[in-house]
Formats: structure tokens, sequence, C-alpha cells
């Protein structure tokens, strides 16, 4: 089923390709009138919207964006290819300004993703053709652009707002409170037309788990985000997911990022990525190029040129225990043997390097999700055949043990299995009421989910966003909280307004 699924979506970008691209080959001559006459005509666009996700594991995207951000993992000038990227440096060091490209790309992530999830909305709903499932079609789409509606508030915080494809005036620019209670409503509203239990035939969509999860992540957020504590009602968000038992903590950490990683009970909502059906350069996962180095790419049998970028920030790899077996499957270090002989990793990196440049085998590149050494990644190819897991059900559970502490009930949270078994898969002791505190839990976030997107969004919602790290030796002010609004989305916009701190 997940290659099905990952087929349905690339014949709605074929089908659809000409939508923004009058120079764009046809792919289809299908009068637009003639071709909504059917359920499965309605099904295949509604595709469309899930097709805009692939976009988030390629080179420049929202999760490149957040990941950079954060204290995790950091692209340092490098002495052997001189790969380095000033707008890579502009993240880690909180200088980022309206004109760096990755901070546009993460905005449009977010807006395309918007204006698809309307247009399929738009002609769905205009749509007089009835059958069953097209309310768990319309439910799913509208979460769809929920989701990325948090995307946005969390990146940018005030941000256009529009939910009607017909509508061409200028979006209004509407305030975080605004957005955030609308996403509510709207979940609130349609998640009882979606899937309660996951199965192949969900694999990739919007599912009641899917749901409550971004639900956990807005009450979890909510404190910093519109002012009011919502921590009881992030716990109730997250044991939404908990207490039915369709998931559950896988025993090996690794299955979760395996090759074939489709059957893990910890999936909740993912983005499919195969070697054959995402190839390009908006739809494409390609850890790999960024950061494997040319000896790892010969290791693994991928003929594929790798840029020897990201690599784990040293203070970051140095704060996990010396038990926790989670550090050498996330990252690259310690003696390889390949056919070039035997060559080691150093995960350590001087200070000075970062700017100066490090030598090759220096800093533990990511080694998170696995490899394939079959040789499908060609030197042609841009995509891994991993699928990324955006909402894992170790989160939920992380996210539920934080919602306890806030509320002073760590006892609560330490009592559940699941949070356990997250500490004791990792070679780690199990919490207690004593060891979990707020210091602890964002450790063991930052190491159960690390390079997986979140730890942005951790920082602040900690309060440690702010502070120095080993590529960022300078306290970064509080308005860098939010990104800039791109330069060339602000002209594009006379509703918009800059965020506080930036010019224009």
């Amino acid at each position: 089923m997940k290659t099905s699924i990952k087929a349905l979506f690339l014949s709605a970008g074929l089908l659809f390709a000409a939508c923004t691209d009058l120079s764009e080959e046809v792919y289809s001559d299908i009068q637009k009138k003639d071709f909504f006459t059917s359920e499965e005509s309605l099904r295949i666009y509604a595709a469309r919207a899930y097709n805009m996700l692939q976009a988030y594991g390629s080179e420049q995207s929202l999760w490149t964006l957040n990941i950079q951000a954060g204290d995790e993992l950091a692209a340092p000038k490098n002495c052997v290819n001189d790969w380095v990227d000033p707008r890579y440096a502009e993240l880690q060091r909180h200088t980022y300004t309206p004109s760096n490209k990755l901070v546009r790309m993460g905005w449009d992530y977010c807006f395309d993703g918007i204006a698809a999830c309307n247009d399929v909305l738009h002609e769905i709903e205009n749509n007089s053709l009835e059958f069953d499932g097209k309310a768990k079609i319309l439910a799913e789409v509208r979460i769809l652009r929920d989701y990325f509606y948090m995307l946005a508030i969390d990146g940018w915080g005030n941000v256009p707002f529009s939910v009607d494809a017909a509508d061409k005036n200028y979006p209004e620019q509407k305030d975080r409170k605004f957005v955030f209670s609308f996403i509510e409503r709207e979940i609130l509203d349609n998640i009882g037309f979606l899937e309660e239990v996951p199965s192949p035939a969900n694999y990739g969509h919007v599912t009641q788990g899917m749901a409550y999860t971004l639900l956990a992540k807005m009450y979890l957020n909510a404190e910093k985000w519109v002012g009011e504590p919502m921590w009881d009602k992030a716990e109730k968000a997250c044991l939404a997911v908990m207490n039915p038992g369709h998931y559950r903590i896988e025993t090996n950490y690794s299955a979760n990022f395996a090759v074939k990683n489709e059957a893990s009970r910890e999936n909740i909502f993912v983005i499919p990525y195969s070697t054959v059906y995402t190839q390009s350069d908006h739809n494409d996962f390609v850890i790999f190029i960024l950061t494997l180095n040319q000896q790892l790419c010969k290791l693994y049998n991928i003929p594929a040129a790798g840029w020897d970028g990201f690599i784990a920030q040293p203070d970051f790899f140095a704060s996990y225990d010396e038990a926790d077996t989670r550090r050498a499957k996330t990252w690259l270090y310690g003696e390889f043997s390949g056919a070039d002989g035997t060559f080691t990793i150093s995960p350590e990196v001087p200070e000075e390097a970062y700017a100066n440049g490090r030598s090759l085998h220096m800093g533990a590149p990511v080694g998170k999700w696995e490899y394939q050494t079959d040789g499908l990644l060609k030197s042609d190819q841009t995509s891994m055949d991993n699928d990324f897991a955006v909402f894992r059900y170790a989160d939920v559970v992380l996210m539920y043990a934080e919602a306890c502490l806030r509320q002073g009930k760590a006892a609560e949270a330490v009592a559940h299995a699941d949070l356990q078994a997250v500490r004791t898969r990792a070679g780690l002791a199990p919490f207690t009421a004593a060891t979990l505190t707020e210091e602890s839990l964002l450790a063991e976030r930052g190491h159960e989910l690390a390079v997986e997107g979140w730890r942005r969004q951790d920082l602040i919602r900690f309060g440690k966003y702010n502070g120095t790290w080993w590529c960022k030796p300078s306290a970064s002010p509080a308005y860098t909280e939010l990104y800039p609004i791109p330069r060339e989305r602000l002209g594009a916009n006379p509703n918009l307004r800059q965020n506080p701190g930036y010019t224009k």
C-alpha cells in the first residue's frame, strides 16, 4: 500500500503540473469540466494537497530551516570541498534576515500547502457529486490545511489568512490567536469524520491520531503562542492518541527510520518518499546528500555526490548520556572500514573550525535514517526510500509527560509504561518523579527526536532558544523566536507587516 499511495501522490502532481507554469509539458488534455465527474477523479485531485508535503525533505525547506536554527546540527565550513553557505550560518547564529532564501522557502512550504488545500476544498465543496467518503476527504484536507497553518504561526506568528480559493484579494494578516482558534475549531469540527484505526489503506493520510497529535502540539505551545496555558488540554489530546492502543513504542529505535519503515507502529503521520516516485528538486528526501562525504557514500554503495555538510554540533553530541544507545543510532562516528580502507570520524570539532573550516571526517554526520546499500541511490537520484514520520508516537508520549509535569503531576507521568519504554529502549534508567524535570525532559526530547524537526519549537517553549551553543557564541534577541517575513512575500502583499525587530 505504501507504493500505491506514492503513485497516487505522483499522479496528482503530474495531472496538475500545469496549474502554475503554462510553459510546462501537458500531461493530460482532459478539460476541467470533464475531469471532476467521478469519485476517483476527486480522490486523485485531493492527493494534490498531500503531494505538497513532500517538499519538506528537500535541501531548502521548512525542515532544513528549523533544524539549522536549533542547537543539534550545523553546517560549518568544509576545508575539503569548501562547501559553505552563509544562509545556514545566519540561521545557526540567529542573524537571519528577510532576504534569507531558506526563510523564504520555509514560508513558501507553508503557504503553497495552504493554497493547494484551498484549491482542493473549493473543487470538492462546489461539486454536486455525492459519494460515501466525501465528508472524510474534506475533513482530511481541512485538517491538512490546519497542519500547514500550525507550521506557519509557529515560524512567523501573525500570518496571511485565506480559506477561500475563489477570493482573489490580498489575504489579510491575522494574529496568532485568531489563527490558533481557527485551527482548534476546525480540527474539533472535523475529527469525527476521520478514520480512527491506522491501516495500510490510510497510510500517509490524515487520521484521528494525526488530528489529536496536531491538537496536542497546539495546546503544548499555547502559552507561548497565545498567552494562555493549555496543559490540561494537551494532556487530554495526547491521551486520545495513547488510550485506544493503536500505536506503540517499537522495541528497536532504528525501525522507525529504516529504509522500509512503513510497518513501524510509531508512525502516526508520515510523508512517503521513494527512489522511484519522488525524484525531483522539490519532492525528495535528501539527507544523504546533505550530510555524507564521498567516502561514506562509497561505503553505502551510493554513487551520488555527498556534500559533507550537516554534522552534529559537538556540545549537543556530548549532551548524550554515555549509556544512551540513540547517539550511535543517530550520528555516524568512530571507525569505519570500506573499499578505500579504514577511517575514523571524530564528533569533536574545534570552535574555530566553524568559520575556518573542518577537515575530512571531523564532525559526526547524520546516520538516523538507514542508508540503503542496494545501489538504488544512483548519481541522478536525489530521494531516499525511507518515509519521514512527521508525527511519531514517542513524541506524543513525551508531550504527555510534559503536559503532566507542567501541571505538577510528574508522578502520574512516570507511571505510564510507554514513557518508561522510551527510556529503557535507549538503555537508560526509567524516569522517577524526582528525575523528571524540565531540564531532563528537554534533553530527552532532544535525544529521542533529534533532527526530526521539533528542536527549535522545543527550545522556544522551554525558554532556551536565545541562549548560546557551539556555533552560536552570542545570545540572540527575543524577537528572533519568530522568523522575518520574506522580503519578496512582504512586497507582494500590501496587507503584510514585518515582524518586530526586522527591517523590511
